[in-house]
């Protein structure tokens, strides 16, 4: 027998997400360059929204903004996209992984931290865990 259980992601979860990876828990894998900057500020000025963490969700998910992410080590790879379809898709994948699902169910719980924000923030840029 299966059963399928849907959730709804609410927003919430996915600022807690972005805020401790971004602020965090991916520091050591992730950069974010001037141009993307720009855009991202571009969408949602500082004056609209100081914290760039923030923002950047605001620029995805209201302004349909996609945002490259790349890699600290080399800054001119790009190791992903966040935008609405990478969101909803990606997160959809890790619901159903073995390996990393956890992370989410932590952040759906609002238990998360550095580690499971991480883990659930390179599903969303890379759809899986690559880094840590």
């Amino acid at each position: 027998m299966e059963i399928v259980i849907k959730k709804t992601l609410p927003r919430e979860v996915l600022e807690n997400v972005f805020v401790t990876a971004l602020e965090g828990g991916s520091n050591y894998w992730y950069y974010l360059d001037r141009k993307t900057v720009k855009i991202i500020r571009s969408a949602v000025p500082a004056n609209e929204d100081a914290c760039l963490s923030t923002a950047i969700l605001t620029a995805v998910l209201d302004h349909n903004i996609e945002v490259p992410v790349h890699d600290i080590e080399n800054e001119d790879e790009i190791l992903g996209y966040i935008s609405n379809k990478t969101i909803q898709d990606r997160i959809q994948e890790l619901s159903s992984s073995e390996s990393s699902a956890w992370a989410l169910n932590i952040e759906m719980d609002y238990g998360g931290d550095a580690d499971s924000s991480d883990v659930v923030f390179q599903w969303i840029v890379m759809g899986e865990v690559v880094f840590g």
